[in-house]
């Protein structure tokens, strides 16, 4: 299994795969994807500002940007709140095109699984002490699969909640990245009990994913169909 990092301001990916070539065209991709959103910004700006979705005029846009689109649809969200999601995907999706057997594209913390290959992604939730304890053993039976995390206590994405970490599972990157923004908003207040329920409540109205994760401080809730969770394993480092 092969490994490599790339990085562009904002963009930080990590891939691993079975074949080098699929790694660079991985790459490639998530740098076209790049200059794609950043172009379309120009003629777009509210697409990077709107808390929203977009309901913009049909045409013809880049695959990244129908991503986004349809994932702030789906989450209530503004298209912003995919973009990390919606690049890994693309990369992940530019891989096995170009014969990767399994791929593994993680974007800052929102990863895109795809192929017949097993990896472990690992949970990270700041300064919670659940945080780096646990990891996700993603299968065949899982792919293809994005798994994606939005957190009010690391990062620099915008968020207006109180969680250490939400992740949720979907078939699409793009999708869970959006909906763990959205169901992460809800998580705050001082009553972490509730705001947990809260997440779990919204995760459960949105049928795009398969599940959720929800770490505050001490207290986690689960909903749905998630991968085997294991405890860490220092020998073999999930990504």
């Amino acid at each position: 299994m092969y490994e490599k990092r790339w990085i562009l301001r904002e963009t930080k990916l990590t891939i691993k795969s079975d074949s080098k070539r699929a790694i660079r065209e991985a790459i490639k991709k998530g740098l076209e994807s790049r200059h794609q959103i950043e172009r379309f910004l120009i003629r777009c700006p509210e697409f990077r500002s709107s808390l929203e979705p977009l309901h913009l005029k049909k045409g013809s846009y880049p695959r990244v940007i129908e991503l986004m689109l349809r994932a702030a649809e789906i989450a209530g969200t503004g298209p912003f709140a995919a973009v990390a999601g919606a690049i890994s995907q693309v990369a992940a999706e530019a891989g096995i095109r170009a014969g990767a057997s399994g791929i593994l594209v993680d974007n800052g913390g929102d990863v895109a699984v795809m192929g017949e290959k097993n990896f472990r992604v690992g949970i990270y939730a700041g300064s919670s002490p659940l945080s780096g304890k646990y990891a996700f053993s993603v299968g065949e039976e899982d792919l293809p699969v994005g798994i994606c995390t939005s957190s009010g206590s690391v990062g620099h994405s915008l968020n207006f909640g109180d969680a250490d970490a939400v992740v949720i599972v979907a078939d699409e990157a793009s999708i869970a990245d959006a909906v763990a923004t959205a169901v992460a908003n809800e998580v705050r207040g001082s009553d972490i009990e509730e705001s947990i329920r809260r997440g779990i409540s919204l995760a459960r109205k949105i049928t795009e994913i398969r599940g959720g994760l929800i770490i505050r401080g001490r207290y986690a809730g689960l909903i749905g169909k998630l991968p085997k969770i294991h405890p860490w394993d220092s020998r073999e480092m999930p990504i």
